[in-house]
């Protein structure tokens, strides 16, 4: 699926590289592993080939769909959770999206924490996942479209003005 020097997305933690393969020896049984290395803090992660999809590795969005995800962002009238709902059911829900391996989930609680911000102060842990949420989808578009982080930020923080 993936070669090394292929830039892919691991859940929760976003844009690595495959800097390479291995194999290791669990038990009796050979396992393949990739050998990825997270952008943000060079953390090293391994994933086996044969778990890599379970896992949510992937590739970066293709250019057409950063459109999508933008998409998401600018509409402001649906929202994933009822702002009457608990913080807790709120939390674990956003939670999960944060984690999951689709940016359009994670654009989703972007979207929805900023409308939520602008009704009344975010807690300190949604305010974690908002700054979360952007960075991943900031990193991604980032890499996909080879701007400067700081530009696709820009662009973002315009939809939320």
């Amino acid at each position: 699926m993936f070669k090394v020097n292929d830039f892919t997305f691991y859940p929760g933690y976003g844009v690595g590289i495959i800097e390479s393969t291995s194999v290791q020896m669990i038990g009796s049984a050979e396992v393949s592993f990739y050998n990825i290395k997270i952008l943000e803090n060079n953390m090293k992660i391994m994933v086996p080939l044969k778990n890599a999809a379970e896992v949510g590795l992937r590739p970066l969005l293709c250019e057409n769909e950063i459109r999508k995800v933008f998409e998401i962002l600018e509409s402001k009238t649906k929202q994933t959770f009822s702002r009457k709902e608990s913080w807790n059911k709120r939390y674990n829900g956003y939670n999960s999206k944060l984690c999951s391996s689709c940016l359009f989930e994670v654009a989703e609680v972007l979207r929805d924490l900023y409308l939520l911000k602008v009704e009344k102060e975010l807690s300190f842990a949604e305010k974690k996942m908002f700054e979360k949420a952007k960075h991943l989808i900031v990193k991604e578009i980032s890499m996909v479209t080879q701007r400067p982080e700081n530009y696709v930020e820009e662009q973002i923080n315009r939809i939320f003005i």
